[in-house]
């Protein structure tokens, strides 16, 4: 296991991906100041599916952390399935969704960290929602096929995530959605810089671009929707977040 796949087998990973999913607002905007546009990431995530008609079948939220997307897609679907690379983040989905409270500890300032409860939204089906440990690149074909496959904030975090896109497509129902959201921060502690899918130059000096290679790589069983922007907030301590921009972009299966 690399020292990247164990980070997310931590307790501190754990707590913040808790608080990126789950947490309201007021663990974000210190008294109420801050952009709002931001909040609620994995629920705006969850509720790409209802963008576009499709089958409410079955739905698999691929690399699903703590799963707060998959706990949305279980309220629309039949069955929802959600798979992560990591032990510790399954574990955590699992709990939060049998109806417990999860405890984050999150930073507060400097060495001071405050502990949050955290629970899944109301709307949950844990009759129709089960979790698994899984690699994103070599899916078994048991899983069977899907009418709305997610790929939250998880392409850039693959060691080849080409792999993962030529074969997505074997998964998908014919007319069913595939919804891909990244902010595109390619980082060699992830994906090897030859498998970046944009982010540099070629040897000619021609820039790539993520987008780019995402249309020329899906155009084989695709036809692509819409794309729109899709901001988050992560918390770095009460006074700071990070803000960033995913692209999302939603495509459908021919």
């Amino acid at each position: 296991m690399s020292s990247v796949d164990s980070f997310y087998e931590t307790r501190k990973a754990i707590s913040e991906y808790l608080l990126f999913h789950y947490g309201e607002k007021e663990a974000f905007l210190l008294s109420g100041i801050g952009p709002t546009e931001a909040l609620n990431f994995a629920k705006r995530c969850g509720e790409l599916a209802l963008r576009h008609e499709v089958a409410k079948g079955r739905a698999l939220d691929l690399g699903c952390a703590v799963g707060r997307s998959s706990c949305e897609l279980s309220a629309v679907f039949e069955e929802t399935i959600g798979i992560d690379f990591s032990h510790g983040l399954i574990d955590a989905a699992k709990a939060i969704v049998s109806g417990g409270t999860l405890e984050a500890e999150v930073a507060d300032e400097g060495d001071l960290t405050v502990r949050l409860a955290l629970k899944a939204p109301e709307a949950t089906r844990p009759d129709r929602l089960s979790f698994r440990q899984g690699d994103a690149m070599q899916l078994p074909k048991e899983l069977g096929t899907f009418d709305f496959v997610l790929m939250a904030n998880l392409i850039d975090r693959l060691p080849n995530p080409k792999t993962c896109l030529d074969n997505i497509a074997r998964f998908l129902n014919k007319d069913g959605i595939l919804a891909i959201t990244s902010p595109y921060t390619w980082l060699e502690a992830y994906t090897p810089k030859d498998k970046w899918l944009g982010g540099y130059y070629t040897d000619d000096g021609k820039a790539v671009r993520t987008y780019d290679s995402l249309r020329r790589i899906l155009a084989k069983a695709f036809d692509e929707l819409e794309a729109l922007n899709m901001p988050f907030l992560i918390r770095e301590h009460a006074r700071k977040n990070q803000y960033s921009i995913a692209h999302a972009t939603l495509w459908r299966k021919r």
